[in-house]
């Protein structure tokens, strides 16, 4: 049986490949521009925190799905670039645990305490705003962030049963674009390409060390296709969270 070529199958992922591209050049651009600007002094710096992360999951009724927030990490770099008086650009390159809990209903409405955490390589690009107050600076700052989801793990408290098939209490997240290409056994989280908007607020002390708070509202649609078709559900990570930064 030869299967069908269906041109639309193909056009949604190579779209979001060259975003990805294109956004991850942006970066590498501006950091680039950085290193090689004589007007004003670049700072890197590191950064760590946790992620109080969650999801908005609808299914293809309209139905919402209640999901509670998990603690997880984020560590990486950062690039402050100065573009006018207390304005800067500072992209980043960071990993950033996500996930979220369900009481009653994950894993399909199977599980119960269910719970999924994944794994995200993240490119954030944020528009600071860093006035004097003080002995330090204040952070104000927002701008939209690319990820890319490279697996995990989940839980629940007990056996998951999918009709009359028993599977064990843990196992793999995976990433697909497409439930078809998912694993048994192994839970789907979603597509692997995600963007969205974040905003953070915090102080900088003397230069050097910073605390700052932070959050993300994914606007990417997670769900994915079934045999190449884009249902009506929706699947969306969102988080707040706080980090401790130090320049370099």
């Amino acid at each position: 049986m030869t299967k069908e070529f269906n041109e639309d199958q193909f056009v949604l992922p190579m779209k979001k490949a060259n975003l990805l591209h294109v956004f991850t050049f942006f970066t590498l651009w501006l950091i680039l521009s950085a290193g090689h600007s004589v007007h004003a002094q670049t700072t890197w710096g590191i950064k760590a925190g946790v992620n109080f992360s969650s999801a908005g999951i609808e299914d293809e009724e309209g139905s919402e799905s209640p999901t509670q927030a998990i603690p997880r990490l984020h560590v990486g770099l950062t690039i402050d670039i100065p573009m006018a008086a207390n304005f800067y650009i500072q992209p980043g390159l960071l990993y950033s645990g996500k996930g979220f809990k369900q009481s009653g209903n994950g894993f399909s409405g199977s599980a119960n305490e269910f719970e999924a955490r994944v794994s995200y390589l993240e490119i954030p690009v944020n528009a600071l705003y860093k006035p004097q107050l003080g002995i330090g600076k204040l952070l104000l700052g927002a701008g939209p962030y690319i990820s890319y989801g490279m697996g995990g793990n989940w839980e629940s408290a007990r056996e998951v049963h999918i009709g009359d098939i028993v599977i064990e209490n843990h196992g793999d997240v995976i990433f697909k674009n497409d439930v078809m290409d998912g694993e048994f056994g192994n839970y789907l989280y979603g597509r692997p390409l995600d963007y969205g908007i974040g905003i953070l607020a915090g102080y900088e002390f003397f230069g050097k060390l910073a605390i700052q708070f932070n959050a993300q509202w994914g606007l990417a649609n997670l769900s994915p296709e079934v045999s190449g078709t884009a249902g009506d559900g929706h699947i969306r990570n969102k988080l707040v969270g706080f980090s401790v930064g130090y320049k370099l």
